[in-house]
């Protein structure tokens, strides 16, 4: 499996044209189309470098990292750990409200939205631009579904992301349902918020924490294992 993690750094986007119409198409598993997917939606200051290994040494090397993205082999589970409620809990200042999670309702999007949890939840960091900014603080009360609606809806992530489409050789005249046999693929989020880490899935119903009492220099190492 491909593993990503955000690490500081600047690039340039490229301007491409995007596909016309409100459709979300295929985009290359790639660090090096994720940066410049993400210079294109506004931000500055961060680029995407694979990941070999979760050991000490090779993610200090990386420093500053903001988040991780796995890409896993999908597989239904059968016990998965439950999310936390994402109301504001008064006896925790830390909780989960504080956490942007967006539930994925558009196909094909699922690499632009494991991107976009990590950003989104990192503007103490990042410079998110007008357009990224704009859209966090308009969707911040917004239930996970309705902020995965408003990231469906907004034109200028669809073109973004739409201008960094894979080429495909063959157009096919339908479509199948997948079966059970097939081989899917689905990237999931890690990131820490206000001192805890976080698993952010959008298949799932809310943020799941992994570890607390987390800090810019131990979520890694001490994130590993749970990750």
């Amino acid at each position: 499996s491909y593993h990503h993690s955000f690490f500081f750094n600047k690039t340039m986007a490229d301007d491409s044209a995007a596909p016309s119409g409100d459709t979300w198409t295929t985009i290359e598993s790639d660090p090096g189309v994720f940066t410049e997917l993400i210079a294109s939606m506004g931000v500055s200051g961060c680029q995407v470098d694979e990941l070999w290994s979760l050991d000490v040494e090779s993610l200090e090397a990386l420093a500053p990292v903001y988040g991780l993205i796995f890409l896993f082999k999908w597989r239904k589970e059968e016990s998965a750990p439950p999310p936390v409620q994402m109301d504001t809990d008064d006896a925790n200042p830390s909780s989960s409200s504080d956490v942007f999670f967006a539930n994925q309702v558009i196909n094909n999007a699922c690499a632009t939205q494991a991107i976009l949890s990590i950003l989104l939840n990192r503007s103490d960091t990042l410079d998110l631009g007008q357009e990224l900014g704009t859209l966090r603080e308009f969707t911040k009360e917004f239930p996970p579904d309705l902020k995965g609606l408003a990231i469906g809806n907004s034109e200028s992530i669809r073109h973004a992301h739409n201008s960094f489409a894979r080429p495909e050789p063959f157009i096919s005249d339908g479509t199948r349902s997948a079966r059970e046999d097939d081989d899917l693929f689905h990237f999931i989020s890690y990131v820490p918020v206000n001192g805890t880490l976080y698993e952010l899935d959008g298949l799932k119903e809310g943020p799941i924490p992994l570890a607390r009492n987390v800090t810019e220099k131990t979520w890694l190492p001490g994130g590993g294992p749970h990750i």
